[in-house]
C-alpha cells in the first residue's frame, strides 16, 4: 500500500508539505503543489479520510441544509458542491429540515444534534433556510462557516452567493413587452424566501418604466412546484380578459402553467407566451421549450463548497465585517415558448 512517506519521497519533499498541498492549503509554491500531484497520481496514492480526521481534528465533511429532495434548484445545487468536494477529498451530506412548523427550540435543537453527531466543515445554506435567523444565529455560535446562496436579510460575518434577481425579473419581463406584450401575469413563488420579492419587484419596475398599469388581478400564487403553476395557470385562464403572456418565478411553475394551458388547447405561445426563471432541466425538456432566466445554479454550489475548503485550509477566522455578497452573472436564455403578441 502506497503510504504518504512514499508520496514525499518521489515527490522530493516532506509529509508535511504533501499533506498541505492534500488539504489545498494555501502557500504552496506552484511547481511544488505539481510535484506532488504528479507524485499521487503515479503512484496511485489514496489519502485516508480517517487519518486525516485524526491529524487534523476536521471531519472533511460539507452539510447542505435543504427542506426538499424533489427540486432541480436543489439537485444542480447539490451537483455542483459535490464536484468541488470530491475534488478536494471531501464529503458532501444533504441534511433534510423537511418542516417549517418547529418551534424555535426545537430547531436550536436540531442544528445542535447534527453539529455535534457530525462536527460538518461547513454548511451551504439554500432557501428558505438562507434567511432563517434562528439556524443561521445557532450555527454561527457554534463556530461553524456558512455560505448562503440566494437573497436575504441575515448581516453577519458569513458569505452569500446570488444573482441580481431584481434586475433578472426586470429584464426577462421587458423582453415580453418587447414582444408586445402588456397584459403580463406573474407567478409568485414561497413567501417566505427574498427571491419571490425581488423577481415580483422586477415585475412591477419592467411594467411601471413601460407604463403598463399594474393589475393585482394578473399576479398569483405559487410555491416554487409544478403544481402550484397548474393551479395559477387555471386561475388565470378562467378570468373574462385573460393574460396574453405570463412571468413565473421559476421554471417548475412556468412548466405547471404550460401544462394547464395546452389542457385547454391553448397554442404556446401563439395565445399564451410563458417565461420562468432559473434554466432548470425541466426549462429545456418541456415543449415548447421554456424561455427562462439562467442562474448558474452549479456554480453556485461550486463555488459555495470552495469557499468553504477555502476556509478551512488556511483557518480563517470570522472577519467583523458585513455579510460579503458574491454576485454571479445571470443570461436570458430565448426559447419557443414566447413570441410576438398576435392581434384578435
Amino acid at each position: 500500500m502506497v503510504k504518504m512517506v512514499d508520496v514525499a519521497k518521489s515527490a522530493g519533499v516532506s509529509t508535511k508539505t504533501v499533506s498541505r498541498v492534500l488539504n489545498n492549503e494555501p502557500h504552496v509554491r506552484d511547481n511544488i503543489r505539481e510535484k506532488v500531484l504528479k507524485a499521487v497520481k503515479e503512484l496511485g496514492y489514496i489519502p485516508s479520510a480517517s487519518a486525516r480526521h485524526l491529524r487534523s481534528n476536521r471531519s472533511y465533511a460539507l452539510h447542505i441544509i435543504s427542506h426538499t429532495l424533489n427540486s432541480n434548484f436543489v439537485n444542480a445545487i447539490q451537483s455542483g458542491a459535490l464536484f468541488t468536494s470530491q475534488k478536494h477529498g471531501y464529503k458532501l451530506v444533504l441534511s433534510l429540515l423537511e418542516t417549517s412548523e418547529n418551534t424555535a427550540e426545537q430547531t436550536i435543537e436540531w442544528c445542535e444534534n447534527l453539529v455535534a453527531k457530525n462536527k460538518p466543515d461547513g454548511f451551504i445554506l439554500i432557501p428558505p433556510y438562507n434567511n432563517d435567523k434562528i439556524i443561521n444565529n445557532t450555527l454561527a455560535e457554534l463556530k461553524i462557516p456558512i455560505i448562503r446562496i440566494g437573497p436575504n436579510n441575515i448581516s453577519d460575518n458569513n458569505e452569500t452567493i446570488l444573482i441580481d434577481d431584481f434586475a433578472a425579473a426586470r429584464d426577462i419581463v421587458n423582453h415580453l413587452i418587447s414582444l408586445g406584450h402588456k397584459r403580463i401575469a406573474f407567478v409568485r413563488g414561497l413567501e417566505d424566501q427574498d427571491s419571490t420579492h425581488k423577481r415580483f419587484q422586477g415585475y412591477k419596475r419592467a411594467l411601471e418604466d413601460a407604463n403598463i398599469k399594474f393589475d393585482d388581478k394578473l399576479v398569483f400564487c405559487g410555491e416554487f412546484d409544478f403544481v402550484s403553476g397548474m393551479i395559477a395557470g387555471e386561475k388565470m385562464l378562467d378570468l373574462s380578459n385573460p393574460p396574453s403572456s405570463v412571468f413565473a418565478a421559476n421554471d417548475d411553475m412556468a412548466a405547471g402553467v404550460l401544462v394547464s394551458a395546452l389542457k385547454r388547447n391553448i397554442k404556446i405561445p401563439e395565445q399564451l407566451s410563458i417565461a420562468g426563471f432559473d434554466d432548470s432541466e425541466l426549462a429545456e425538456k418541456m415543449w415548447p421549450q421554456i424561455t427562462t432566466v439562467r442562474q448558474p445554479i452549479f456554480e453556485f454550489g461550486k463555488r459555495a463548497a470552495e469557499i468553504l475548503i477555502s476556509k478551512n485550509s488556511s483557518n480563517q477566522e470570522p472577519t467583523p465585517d458585513k455579510s460579503k455578497i458574491e454576485r454571479l452573472n445571470y443570461k436570458l436564455i430565448l426559447r419557443n415558448s414566447t413570441s410576438k403578441l398576435v392581434a384578435n
